[in-house]
Parts: C-alpha cells; structure tokens; sequence
C-alpha cells in the first residue's frame, strides 16, 4: 500500500518545484487578471451610472430623487457581472492543471491547457457545473455549522484536477471520487492549508509582495498533495495514477512549452530530502 508524503516534504518539494516556475504561472495569473479585469469593466460601461444613481438614491446621497426607481439597470448589471464570473471558472481550474502538469514533469501548451475547458459547450458546463454543485453542497453544510462546511470543501477540494485527470466521469461522480480520494487525508489537508495561513499574514505586511511567491506556493502543494493522495489510492498504479490514465492522453513529442527549454529529467525533479530552510518561519504540521 503507497504511503503519502508527509505534509513537510510535499511543501518542501513545491518551494523546489517554484524556483523553476515562478514566472511561467504568473504569466498565466496575469492573463487571467486580465481577462477578470475587462469582463469586470464591460457591466460597469454599460450599466455603472445608472446603477451609481440607484445606489445614491437608497443610500440617501442623491441631489434629486426620481419619481420612480428603475431596478432594470441593476438587476442586468448583476446578471451580467454572473455570468463573466462563471466565465472565469474554467480558467482557474486551467491555471491549477498546468500547475499539476509542470509538476508531474509533464510538457505542455500552457495557453491550450489554461483554456482547455472552452473546447467546447458541454466541456465548460460540466466544468461549471462541478464548481457550482461543490459551491451548494459546501454552502448547505455551512447552514448547520461551520465545522461541517469546512470539512465538505475539504472532500470536494479534488474536484479542479479530477475534472482533467478522469472526464468520462460525471459532475456527481467526479465530487463523489474526490471526496473517496480523500477520505482519511482531510485532517493532513487542513493543516497542510493552515500551514499557510502565518505566510498571509506576513504577506499583508509586505504590501502584498510576499504573494508573488506564496500564491504558486500553495497552488504547487495542492496539486502535489493531490497526486500523493491520489497514488495513495489508487495504491501507486501507474496505470491509475498518471497522465496515461486520461482516455485522449497523447505523448508529447517535444518541448511545446513556451516557457522552457529544460524539461524535468525522468519525471522527477524533486528530491527526496525536505529542505525546511526556506519555511522556518511557520509550522509544517
């Protein structure tokens, strides 16, 4: 039976894997601050007065008030601004592939990775949906207690590289994997995360500095908990556990990266020694 790593050398593997990746997933990051920002734009061209002069009328501020109060401008500017957040759903989920991908030593196109999602209607639905149905689920338990909440977001938390990894499964199957995949890993999952929490805080001190590299940090050790846990299950089935598994898996032929030329050797480019120098500042637990 495969043993996962230990929460320590999981992380100390992402700070390995990071010092080569830094850049090439905040390119990716950018482009998807971007594409946010003009989606976020586009409602505030076309509705943001009247919604201004709305919001001044409810909020007491307005130097006239109409006889009437049209909430058509804001319930489209609502709508509108719906439907560009699930727009950028699948993006998210792309930035967290290729993350997993460079960490399994895997070439790729990242820019055909990050939207691999849009290829096509159901492909985007399916991956929209999965987010949206973890989002209920998660919110329901939130209702009885927070505990239960945390504890379901924990077992969905797969969910983004489950979608990749195994499409012929359905939206309920693939929460259903995830939450079996981590079934006995949720309490190591949640100190992994709050590992992380001391990093935050001293990130809000820099002036947001320190988050260039904290955020591919903690995307890095999600992805690698995930095959840990992963392999864990599948008890290290190469088969079951590895790109091979996906039904249209094709060899790369090639470095397509455009983001390097040196391409990990092997399918390991970490070692097997946790390096705890760079992380004193806070508890691996």
């Amino acid at each position: 039976m495969y043993t996962p790593s230990d929460n320590i050398k999981i992380k100390a593997n992402a700070r390995s894997f990071i010092r080569t990746r830094l850049w090439p997933i905040w390119q990716l990051l950018l482009v998807y601050a971007l594409i946010e920002f003009v989606l976020g734009w586009i409602p505030e061209l076309i509705f943001g007065k009247e919604v201004n002069a709305i919001q001044a009328v409810l909020a007491g501020t307005a130097t006239t008030l109409p006889r009437e109060i049209d909430y058509g401008p804001m319930i489209g500017y609502y709508v509108l601004g719906g439907i560009f957040s699930a727009l950028l759903v699948p993006l998210s989920f792309g930035i967290l592939r290729n993350v997993s991908l460079w960490s399994r030593g895997v070439r790729s196109n990242p820019f055909k990775v990050m939207f691999e999602k849009y290829s096509s209607i159901k492909e985007f639905f399916k991956t929209y949906g999965a987010y949206l149905l973890v989002s209920i689920l998660t919110a329901l338990w939130s209702i009885l207690l927070i505990i239960p909440g945390i504890i379901k977001a924990i077992a969905y938390s797969l969910v983004p590289f489950l979608l990749y990894d195994e499409p012929q499964l359905t939206i309920w199957q693939t929460l259903k994997k995830s939450e079996a995949i981590m079934k006995g890993y949720k309490g190591k999952y949640f100190l992994m995360m709050l590992s992380f929490v001391g990093w935050f805080i001293v990130g809000a001190f820099t002036f947001g500095i320190l988050y260039i590299w904290l955020i591919p940090y903690v995307m890095a050790s999600r992805a690698m908990f995930y095959d840990e846990v992963r392999r864990s299950y599948y008890n290290d089935d190469p088969a079951r556990n590895s790109e091979a598994a996906r039904p249209d898996f094709t060899p790369s032929e090639g470095n397509d990266s455009p983001f390097s030329d040196e391409p990990f050797a092997d399918n390991q480019p970490f070692s097997d020694t946790p390096n705890n120098d760079d992380d004193k500042p806070f508890s691996d637990l």
